[in-house]
């Protein structure tokens, strides 16, 4: 059969999907089969199909998207003869989902959370009331000619609203150039919320002429209050009191004093070691003291003690507070000139501070000399503790200081005005941009005064016309509930005979007499409850028509039906699938789309054998390939990940084990089924190659169905398990080489030595 149809769907960071799949499918209908094995993401896809048909997507948790990934992708497209459309979904964590359904589908979506979400939640007790509405029939109530004109208004509708979108945009790009596009305003600068605005005077030019005369201002303005001068080091009082007292000399001699003046420091340092070391010898030279040097150590101390070296003590404090003082003044008065010309730089912006000039500070030099005095007379008083000195100098610093103090106060008060300008205006010019993107509104609403006033007039018609054609074809409607019921019953009975019984009045499940109710649950098996399950999700497919044509734009997503079934739920499963076609248009001329994604390798034969399915694929590894030989092994999901790790040299994992058991197994069952153990039949004759590989049953025993490799001695490092992997390839191409053709793997000469 010949392709007619093209689905493509790609994916990314949804699900295990961390890398980017895209896979194109040639169909020759439009039902499509994938096998793959156990976590290789079907149930993701079934997932990302239903969010495009649920009522209410924030409930979609952020735990579909890939653990490595912020955000996920997925597109489903299809192109055919005179058809095409997309559904495109996208998901960053913490947000809702983002949905473009234009495919003009109606999704119907089969996999364990819908199970869950109807069925097993109710506890198996189905609802009748979740199913409200009606159908509309096809019976002959001749609309077309309404119709026809609902579509003329439509497209005419369109274009009034092309129109508008067309100055919408204008705008947009218009404030895009203003950089405004991240403002919350500007994202509501939109075709909807326009037609819903009333109209007004357009005052968009003035926004304008507003928002570009702030926009001219710097950015970086800075903070210009703060200014501290810390000038606690000096002491007016204690300098005065220096200079203007007497202090008596000691009976030392004169050149002792002075020498005690020159090397007080170094004096005073070396009696400190001496007491806290308790040393005997001098720190300096070495020697050790004698009488003299201990009387002249004594003279020392006595000195020190003294009122003299106490009084140039207290002058070496002064002096050092004041040599303190002027550096800190310098720093400041740097930093008092960098505020001062930041502000004369950008006051006439402000109209607050515009005309206010701050007075001069004080020049270092000032402060200099007028220290430099002190200081020397600091320096004869310390030559001569016994002579007075005049405190002018102190007095004049004091009086320079308080002038200083004073220019810093005002100049405080005037940088205080200043940041509060500079706030002000931040949030005026913050008004100003959002005040911008609301006049962009008005302006297109303004502007666009006649074009909106058509839309609304043609929509109005648009609505009065559907309710009349919707009017008319209710007298052929069917109630929802009750399409689903009569379904669900026939189908209830040809899957379960007379075990159970649907009654479609009450809605209720009865087993024999008795209705089941909540006891379902625990009364049904896992397979019967699932089976039931699909049966309702069959019926459940009314409940998305509004009319018995939308049946033509049902696309059906099915992820393993069969999930505990024994055979011959299977073929009643198998058969109601074969049936949808009938199911929804009794002519049978149904054209019926569905994905079914299945584990079950005997299903997907059976699907392949009957007919059912012509478009067969496989997905493995985030992949998805065409199924050639339209027929899987039991084992074939186990066979390719031996071939990856023999062949393709990917890494052995913790399932590789059980990879190998499962091959050897299947074959056991089918080769040599009265062999007791798996051992036994190692040992057989068939299995002479496959025992060359020493250590192939300790593989099997020992690490698979999840047993612990930590617990051995001496587990087999990565190159004994791919030369297991590889003698069980080897095994299947010697005996049974369609196995692996029918699973599309071949072996190389080489790997086969």
């Amino acid at each position: 059969m010949g392709t007619n149809l093209t689905w493509g769907i790609a994916l990314k960071g949804f699900g295990l999907f961390e890398e980017q799949l895209n896979a194109e499918f040639k169909l020759s209908a439009s039902k499509v089969a994938i096998y793959a094995g156990n976590g290789q993401g079907k149930t993701c896809i079934s997932r990302l199909f239903r969010i495009a048909n649920q009522d209410c997507t924030t409930s979609v948790s952020d735990t579909i998207i890939n653990r490595a990934a912020s955000s996920g992708e997925f597109e489903f497209s299809f192109t055919g003869k005179n058809t095409s459309g997309s559904l495109c979904i996208k998901k960053t964590r913490g947000t809702n989902p983002s949905v473009k359904n234009g495919t003009g589908y109606i999704f119907h979506v089969f996999n364990t959370d819908y199970v869950r979400d109807n069925l097993q939640s109710q506890h198996y007790a189905i609802n009748g009331d979740a199913f409200s509405g009606y159908i509309v029939g096809r019976e002959n109530i001749d609309v077309s000619d309404k119709k026809k004109l609902l579509n003329e208004l439509g497209e005419e509708g369109k274009r009034k609203q092309d129109a508008i979108d067309s100055a919408v945009v204008q705008v947009q790009s218009e404030l895009k150039g203003y950089k405004l596009s991240r403002l919350s305003e500007y994202k509501t600068l939109t075709t909807e919320n326009i037609l819903t605005l009333e109209n007004r005077v357009n005052r968009y030019n003035d926004a304008l002429a507003k928002f570009n005369a702030l926009a001219n201002l710097p950015d970086d303005i800075p903070t210009l209050a703060g200014l501290v001068l810390d000038d606690s080091a000096i002491s007016f009082d204690a300098l005065e009191e220096i200079l203007a007292t007497s202090y008596t000399r000691e009976n030392f001699a004169e050149d002792f004093a002075d020498s005690m003046h020159r090397k007080r420091a170094f004096i005073e340092q070396g009696l400190t070691y001496i007491k806290e070391a308790g040393a005997n010898d001098c720190p300096f030279c070495g020697r050790s003291f004698n009488d003299n040097a201990l009387q002249l150590i004594h003279t020392y101390e006595e000195y020190l003690k003294g009122q003299e070296a106490k009084t140039v003590a207290a002058i070496d404090d002064q002096i050092n507070a004041l040599k303190e003082f002027l550096g800190t003044y310098k720093s400041f008065f740097f930093d008092y000139q960098v505020r001062a010309a930041k502000y004369d730089s950008l006051k006439s912006w402000f109209d607050d501070v515009a005309q206010v000039s701050l007075e001069k500070l004080p020049e270092c030099s000032a402060v200099e000399n007028s220290i430099n005095t002190i200081n020397d007379a600091l320096g004869e008083k310390k030559e001569d503790i016994s002579i007075v000195l005049s405190s002018d100098g102190v007095a004049s610093l004091r009086t320079l200081l308080d002038s200083i103090r004073e220019h810093v106060s005002n100049a405080e008060k005037v940088f205080n005005r200043f940041d509060v300008a500079t706030s002000n205006l931040k949030k005026e010019m913050s008004d100003a941009k959002n005040k911008l993107c609301i006049e962009g509104k008005y302006k297109v609403r303004n502007e666009c005064d006649k074009l909106i006033l058509e839309h609304a007039k043609i929509r109005d018609q648009c609505n009065a016309l559907a309710a009349e054609i919707k009017k008319a074809e209710s007298k052929g409607r069917r109630p929802k509930r009750q399409a689903v019921a009569d379904m669900l019953a026939n189908l209830v009975h040809s899957v379960f005979g007379t075990r159970y019984v649907f009654n479609p009045d009450g809605f209720t499940i009865s087993l024999g007499d008795a209705e089941l109710g909540d006891d379902a649950e625990d009364i049904m098996s896992d397979g019967e409850k699932f089976v039931l399950a699909f049966c309702h999700y069959v019926a459940s497919t009314w409940s998305l028509l509004e009319s018995n044509d939308d049946a033509k734009k049902l696309f059906f997503v099915i992820d393993d039906p069969i999930s505990s079934l024994d055979y011959r739920y299977v073929y009643s499963v198998v058969q109601v699938i074969r049936d949808f076609n009938v199911l929804f248009d009794e002519s049978g001329n149904l054209r019926v789309r569905f994905l079914l994604l299945t584990h079950n390798s005997a299903f997907f034969n059976m699907l392949a054998r009957n007919k059912i399915v012509q478009d067969l694929y496989t997905l493995h590894d985030g992949k998805i390939s065409k199924c050639d030989k339209r027929y899987i092994t039991p084992y074939s999901e186990h066979l390719q990940d031996l071939y990856d790790v023999a062949i393709k040299g990917s890494s052995p994992t913790h399932t590789t084990g059980n990879s190998i058991r499962q091959v050897i197994e299947t074959l056991w069952r089918f080769d040599n089924p009265a062999e007791p153990d798996l051992l036994h039949y190692l040992n057989a004759k068939e299995c002479s190659d496959l025992r060359k590989c020493e250590f192939i049953y300790t593989v099997c025993n020992d690490q698979s169905h999840g047993a612990s490799i930590f617990d051995r001695d001496q587990p087999p490092d990565d190159k004994a398990i791919k030369h297991a992997c590889l003698a069980v390839l080897n095994h299947l191409q010697d005996r049974y080489p369609g196995q692996l053709i029918a699973s599309g793997l071949e072996l190389e000469m080489d790997n086969n030595k």
